[in-house]
């Protein structure tokens, strides 16, 4: 009985000292930086990251002409997304919700677009 409480207690203070990390000697000059993880790492290959572009159609004397130069500006937009994250993925994209405002005769239509992209990191 008393030998596998002494088994039991080396066991245990074993277990105890093995969790604790000690760092010892490192010079504190210059950038330092120490990492210490617990379990298993998960190496993330892929990032998702999220942003906004502003869209602006051409200006036109008719609104129903600016709304057709946004229409084609938020396709074009999209075509360069897509274009420009051939090795990415394009998760969502968004042009907004299109709105005109008149400056003299000018209509001019625009929108805030957001996307979320699906980039590799490693």
């Amino acid at each position: 009985m008393k030998a596998v409480f002494g088994v039991l207690v080396t066991l245990l203070v074993s277990v105890s000292f093995a969790q604790s990390i000690g760092v010892k000697d490192i010079p504190a000059d210059g950038d330092t930086t120490i990492s210490v993880k617990k379990g298993s790492t998960a190496d993330n290959k892929y990032e998702v990251t999220s942003g906004e572009d502003d869209i602006e159609g051409e200006e036109a004397n008719l609104i129903k002409e600016a709304r057709a130069n946004w229409k084609k500006a938020c396709a074009d937009w999209k075509k360069e997304l897509k274009d420009l994250n051939k090795d990415n993925q394009v998760l969502s994209m968004n042009c907004g919700k299109m709105v005109c405002s008149k400056d003299g005769v000018e209509n001019t239509c625009s929108s805030k677009a957001t996307y979320k992209l699906k980039i590799q990191v490693k």
